[in-house]
């Protein structure tokens, strides 16, 4: 389901499990509403556990009407992965995905609470760096 927001700022999620990035999402909509643009990009096409660069790439497209698009992963091969996505699209679009260090739940939550608040995406990694 694409949401449509009011935020300038996607956040894609990038795990091995999809069902890992859904819950993360169906938190972060429960708390937020539709004022976050949240994408799961979990598991691989397949639905298996893995991560796929061309379902994250998918993902970070579908944002492309956002000024800015923070990514978080769970752990090692995600980052890769998220990583060859952003590679893959074109420079404009690069330009404007962040991957964030920090907590994929609490993370993306706070980065979700923070982008109803503020655009600038410095303060909002700033916030996400202190858990």
């Amino acid at each position: 389901m694409a949401n449509k927001i009011q935020s300038s700022i996607g956040i894609v999620l990038v795990s091995h499990s999809q069902k890992v990035t859904e819950g993360v999402k169906d938190l972060i909509l429960e708390m937020n509403g539709d004022n976050v643009n949240v994408h799961s990009a979990g598991g691989t096409e397949d639905g298996r556990l893995g991560t796929s660069a061309t379902i994250i790439m998918s993902k970070i497209e579908e944002l492309q009407e956002c000024e800015n698009i923070l990514i978080f992963y769970d752990m090692g091969s995600a980052l890769l992965s998220a990583e060859t996505a952003i590679d893959l699209l074109d420079e404009g679009l690069q330009a404007k995905c962040k991957i964030v260090e920090g907590p994929i739940v609490e993370g993306a939550f706070v980065a979700s609470v923070q982008s109803t608040i503020t655009n600038d995406v410095g303060v909002i990694v700033e916030e996400v760096s202190k858990l």
